[in-house]
């Protein structure tokens, strides 16, 4: 069964949410080269452009949980341009009601 791993991400200013939105192409290859990783979607909120969500589809939720928690996760965020940033985040793991 899929599982879609959510994170909503809020930050105080614009060049933060910048800063967040231009970190999706290092983080999305990153993302690409994980066990059971399907597909990810950042998107910036255009009622609020502070917020951000991440929607991640894998194979698993052990999957997207192994992801979150590894050392390559983090390193990838600051790869990408993370390193630094704040923001509250808010996790969710969905799966279908089918």
């Amino acid at each position: 069964m899929t599982a879609l791993s959510t994170a909503l991400y809020t930050v105080s200013t614009s060049e933060e949410a910048d800063q967040f939105v231009a970190m999706a192409p290092g983080m999305s290859a990153a993302y690409a080269e994980q066990p059971g990783f399907q597909k990810l979607v950042v998107a910036r909120d255009v009622m609020d452009p502070m917020t951000i969500v991440t929607l991640s589809w894998w194979d698993s939720q052990e999957a997207a949980d192994a992801w979150t928690k590894s050392q390559d996760y983090r390193s990838a965020k600051n790869d990408s341009g993370g390193q630094g940033l704040k923001a509250k985040m808010e996790f969710g793991r969905w799966e279908s009601t089918k």
